[in-house]
């Protein structure tokens, strides 16, 4: 029994010595810390966050925290970015120093009387070495009391509804004068017939427009001229003199194939990318930059937060022309409407024309045919046929009159060919010397005014007459001479 009580003494200070061990390994190696500052309604309030380490040297730190956007509005910190709404993330580097600590301010504006927390999502501190180190997670609170000065009376929700990236938003005429980016001065803007007062900036060429969601939180947003659209405006600073702003449309954009379509969030908005699928850490972006003119892609290391300007590894024409077909499909589809109504117009303009002209022509040929009619004029398909008729008929004449003939001794044995032969071909070129003019004649009358087809009737009857003797004199010669042949 006395064994069995030192058994169970000795496991229960065993347990007891392996929960002290475990409590020794997770003990924590820093801690992070916030102030806990007091405000008014419409004041901007400032917050310090502190990362301390209990020894040695702080490497890379990145911390999530999240915030009430009904109680506070995000305006700006050192090294803090909003990466969507209501949530903030900070990174820092101390690699190049021999820090212990580490501190860093960001601000909001009060926009409602009470009481409101900013707590850690997420703490991640590495040492130099890359380490990866236990940190405990503090957190701010703070209290909002009610002021003279207040958000509502700086904007106002009388203006247009617009949607932006599936959101409503209504544009505000009024906007606080603290949040207005640097390099922007007042301007005014026409939209929908109607004025706003906006911001401009002739670095970027671009007008910024205040907008308001259904929480009643306000932001700049980029109006886009060549549409009259709106997209997210997010400005990042990439020196003390370079500014960029990123561009939601990324059209006529082509890069090599190892670049893969993504997308950063920045601030709560998402803007378009493309990865390095050789460097992960690498991304491409579409900005507007203060420093030159027309946009231009930049690369954003995302391990090390930096950004610098980004050069194609190649431009070809194949390039040139994928960007011109984009464009052209783009251009199509928002027009296409015009594009069908045009293309049916010019359809029908196509068939009018060929019905006019398929008239003209059928007038002409009526008008042609009856002046063939009135006059007795022949084409050449009529013509044709009457000389082949004619040529036949004085074969047949010549073969009546001169070979069976009881007048004529002429015996058919006794006749060549090879003469016959000559005299027919004697009155084949005499038939085509008459044929020959009138063919002539008809062909000319086809082109020719009315008035000169008559003169040329006439001729052509004078000539026909004159044809017609010589014809009778040339026949009866050839029949004296075809019987003295044979004598």
């Amino acid at each position: 029994m006395k064994m069995m009580k030192k058994i169970a003494t000795l496991m229960l200070s065993v347990c007891l010595i392996a929960i002290c061990f475990s409590m020794l390994a997770f003990a924590a190696d820093g801690k992070t810390m916030f102030t806990d500052p007091k405000t008014k309604v419409g004041e901007t309030v400032e917050v310090k966050g502190v990362v301390e380490k209990q020894s040695g040297s702080i490497g890379k730190i990145e911390i999530t925290m999240k915030y009430d956007t009904k109680m506070l509005k995000f305006k700006e910190g050192d090294g803090v970015t909003e990466s969507e709404k209501g949530v903030l993330v900070y990174k820092g580097d101390a690699k190049n120093e021999t820090v212990s600590r580490k501190e860093f301010l960001f601000s909001f504006i009060a926009l409602k009387e009470g009481t409101t927390k900013i707590e850690l999502a997420e703490v991640v501190v590495k040492d130099v070495s890359g380490a990866v180190k236990n940190y405990t997670k503090g957190k701010s609170t703070i209290e909002i009391a009610a002021g003279e000065g207040t958000v509502e009376p700086t904007v106002d929700t009388t203006g247009a509804t617009v949607e932006i990236g599936g959101a409503s938003y209504v544009i505000s005429n009024k906007f606080p004068k603290e949040e207005i980016p640097e390099g922007y001065e007042a301007a005014t803007l026409e939209y929908d017939q109607v004025e706003y007062n906006v911001v401009y900036s002739e670095e970027f060429g671009l007008y910024l427009v205040y907008m308001i969601d259904e929480e009643m939180a306000g932001n700049f947003f980029m109006y886009v001229e060549e549409d009259a659209t709106f997209a997210p405006y997010e400005e990042i600073a990439i020196s003390d003199e370079v500014r960029i702003a990123l561009l939601s449309d990324t059209t006529g954009v082509v890069l090599p194939d190892k670049y893969k379509a993504t997308e950063v969030v920045l601030n709560g908005y998402s803007f378009p990318a493309w990865r390095d699928q050789d460097n992960p850490d690498y991304y491409i972006l579409y900005a507007l930059s203060n420093y030159q003119e027309g946009a231009v892609l930049y690369q954003l290391d995302n391990a090390e937060g930096t950004y610098q300007r980004f050069i194609q590894p190649e431009v070809v024409e194949e390039i040139e022309k994928s960007v011109f077909l984009t464009k052209l499909s783009t251009l199509l589809e928002k027009h296409l409407d015009y594009v069908i109504l045009g293309t049916g117009l010019g359809f029908l303009l196509f068939l009018l024309i060929i019905v006019i002209l398929s008239v003209k022509l059928y007038n002409r040929n009526a008008e042609l045919d009856e002046i063939y009619d009135e006059y007795g004029i022949m084409d050449d398909e009529d013509e044709t046929k009457k000389s082949d008729t004619t040529e036949d008929d004085v074969l047949f004449d010549l073969n009546l009159d001169e070979y069976e003939s009881e007048e004529s001794n002429i015996d058919e044995d006794d006749y060549e060919e090879e003469e016959f032969d000559d005299v027919t071909l004697l009155v084949e070129e005499g038939m085509r010397e008459l044929t020959a003019p009138v063919i002539k004649e008809q062909e000319d009358e086809n082109e020719e005014t009315l008035g000169k087809v008559l003169q040329e009737v006439v001729a052509n009857e004078e000539v026909s007459t004159e044809d017609d003797d010589d014809d009778d004199d040339f026949l009866d010669d050839f029949s004296i001479d075809f019987i003295d042949l044979d004598d």
